[in-house]
């Protein structure tokens, strides 16, 4: 709806005017003091607001300024609409009055909220106290007392060694160098014998190892050794034969030998590490290096044997000894005339010098450590070639010699049923046995 004044128009909007008519229609386009029509748009005069301050001057329109007019101009509007409605049917629908205290919970609802902020943050900053009813006269006894304080020390094991000294772990080092090649030479001081003697050196060996592997890197290089295994010169060479100095050879891990290099190796390249060691073969248990007597006639011999699993190479030599970790072996083995040295594979040459005789063995295919096997005493043999050419020995006591050719009778038919039943040819030239 529009307003107008002095022949200006301007649009009203009584769309949120509060009133009680929400919808009015009329029946005839009829001219009322307050309602016009023109253009087909109705139209609300405004009161004369000349009258209003006391003067003259009509409102517009055909309408005379007549005293009467000017009364019901000034007529209260809600009077003039009840006037006009006596003559006119007016059909009406009313709609609740909106309320100005709709707001009135909201606002009671955020001062609550605000006061209760208030009242959490004074109990915090204000310490309660509480009192307490005196108590009763005691007597009290104070006894001194010393109190101590242990301190241990934190350390972060680094992730690689965390399972050095876990014999669970059968004493784990990191795979940072993988071996190639263990050229491994024994000299057993065995006296076999009554009449054979080394003095202080009796069961004694001396030992050298020559460790072809490739380096991960670092500066570190970690092997498994038995603690009993005394070490003495350690060198370390690249692929161009430069050497590595050893400032350090440590032992602060169970059963593991740790050498610091001067220099750090280069990942990927092939190096050599020779090591000198000496140690003991066991007598008391049949494991590792050992030396079990034996009666012959009114004297008393000795042979000696490997038994190395499932972790027992490192009491032998030092290796990286876990089975997933293969390498090829030369063996040589040094040791008094009068004895037979039998490996794991067959003998290349045989030198004796005096009191030594050196065995050298061919080199064998990739093995895990605990497979690494050799024996030395002077058992008589008896051998036999199967139909595959494999050369079959058995190693016993003299006085069992007979009992042995039932076993030697036994290996070619074995062997020929397990080579058809597993679809694999036995690997090796020779198969000795100790008895």
């Amino acid at each position: 709806m529009r307003q107008k004044f002095g022949g200006c128009r301007s649009t009203l909007d009584i769309r949120n005017v509060p009133t009680a008519f929400d919808t009015v229609s009329f029946d005839s386009a009829l001219h009322y003091p307050l309602l016009g029509h023109q253009e087909d748009e109705f139209v609300i005069e405004p009161f004369a607001l000349e009258e209003c301050r006391g003067g003259g001057g009509g409102g517009g329109g055909s309408r005379s300024s007549t005293s009467s007019d000017t009364a019901l101009r000034m007529r209260p509007y809600s009077e003039r609409i009840v006037a006009a409605a006596a003559t006119t049917t007016v059909t009406a629908t009313t709609t609740p009055p909106v309320s100005c205290c709709s707001a009135r919970p909201l606002a009671i609802g955020v001062v609550f909220v605000s006061m209760s902020f208030a009242l959490i943050y004074f109990l915090m900053i204000v310490p309660m106290t509480s009192v307490e009813p005196p108590a009763e006269p005691s007597i009290t006894t104070t006894v001194p007392t010393t109190v101590s304080t242990v301190s241990y020390e934190s350390t972060t094991v680094d992730p690689l060694y965390q399972h050095l000294d876990d014999k669970h772990h059968r004493h784990q080092i990191p795979l940072i160098h993988i071996p190639l090649l263990y050229e491994v030479r024994l000299k057993l001081f065995l006296p076999w014998r009554s009449n054979v003697t080394f003095g202080a050196d009796n069961f004694a060996v001396e030992g050298h190892v020559r460790v072809h592997f490739t380096s991960g890197g670092g500066s570190r290089i970690l092997l498994h050794s038995d603690s009993e295994q005394h070490i003495g010169e350690c060198v370390v060479r690249d692929e161009f034969g430069r050497e590595i100095a050893v400032k350090h050879v440590g032992r602060g891990f169970t059963q593991v030998l740790d050498l610091h290099l001067a220099a750090d190796m280069i990942h990927g390249m092939n190096y050599t590490l020779d090591l000198a060691f000496r140690e003991y073969i066991s007598q008391t248990k049949p494991q590792g290096l050992f030396a079990a007597p034996y009666p012959s006639g009114n004297d008393t011999k000795y042979v000696v044997a490997t038994q190395l699993q499932l972790s027992d190479a490192r009491t032998v030599f030092p290796c990286i000894d876990v089975p997933e970790v293969k390498a090829h072996f030369d063996t040589v083995i040094v040791h008094p005339t009068g004895t037979t040295a039998v490996a794991n594979m067959m003998e290349n040459t045989t030198r004796v010098d005096g009191n030594w005789t050196t065995t050298t063995f061919k080199r064998t295919p990739p093995m895990s450590t605990y497979l690494f096997a050799f024996f030395v005493s002077d058992y008589p043999y008896i051998e036999v070639t199967t139909s595959k050419g494999v050369r079959s020995r058995v190693y016993c006591d003299p006085a069992k010699l007979e009992a042995a050719e039932l076993v030697t009778e036994t290996v070619g038919p074995l062997l020929a049923f397990y080579e058809n039943y597993f679809g694999l040819p036995y690997p090796l030239e020779k198969l000795g046995k100790l008895i």
